[in-house]
């Protein structure tokens, strides 16, 4: 019943109630389909930069949200605002 199913979803009524099963003929039109990739955004090609996340976000710690910070409030306005 639920091969039926399959058929019928993939290549009509018609295929549904066919008695040849052939697996192989769904098999090699299931492999010829394109198939998106899992992860859906990658670009080929693209260059990616390694960049060490804990320590650039212990840096800006260090430099905006301490006790005594390198530098004050407006200069972090100006550096991060969205909407300059």
């Amino acid at each position: 019943m639920a091969w039926s199913y399959v058929k019928m979803s993939m290549f009509g009524i018609a295929a549904a109630y066919s008695r040849d099963d052939d697996i192989m003929a769904t098999v090699a039109v299931l492999i010829q389909t394109p198939q998106k990739h899992p992860w859906g955004g990658s670009v080929l090609g693209h260059k990616t930069y390694k960049c060490d996340r804990i320590a650039t976000d212990w840096q800006l710690n260090q430099d905006y949200f301490v006790e005594r910070p390198l530098y004050n409030e407006e200069h972090f306005r100006m550096r991060y605002s969205l909407l300059t």
